[in-house]
């Protein structure tokens, strides 16, 4: 997955461990191209609830984990027609 720094994929990791298993392969895939659409909006989606629940600190600033899941959803998001 070279799009991504390591701490951007390995924020990706966690979050499908945690929220989708089946998914995980794709913190590894190498050609995101592969990914069919209904998948990249269910990525999307976990992506977005992260960073609403997690993304932001108490004044509702953006943290770097929230960065780092804004690229994530940017990059997926690319990928859609």
């Amino acid at each position: 997955m070279g799009k991504f720094n390591s701490d951007v994929q390995g924020a990706l990791q966690r979050i499908l461990k945690e929220k989708q298993p089946e998914l995980l392969w794709i913190a590894n895939c190498k050609d995101f191209s592969i990914l069919e659409i209904e998948t990249i909006h269910e990525l999307r989606d976990i992506l977005a609830d992260e960073l609403i629940e997690k993304g932001f600190d108490e004044q509702d600033n953006i943290n770097d984990l929230g960065r780092d899941l804004e690229k994530l959803i940017d990059v997926f998001g690319d990928l859609l027609p």
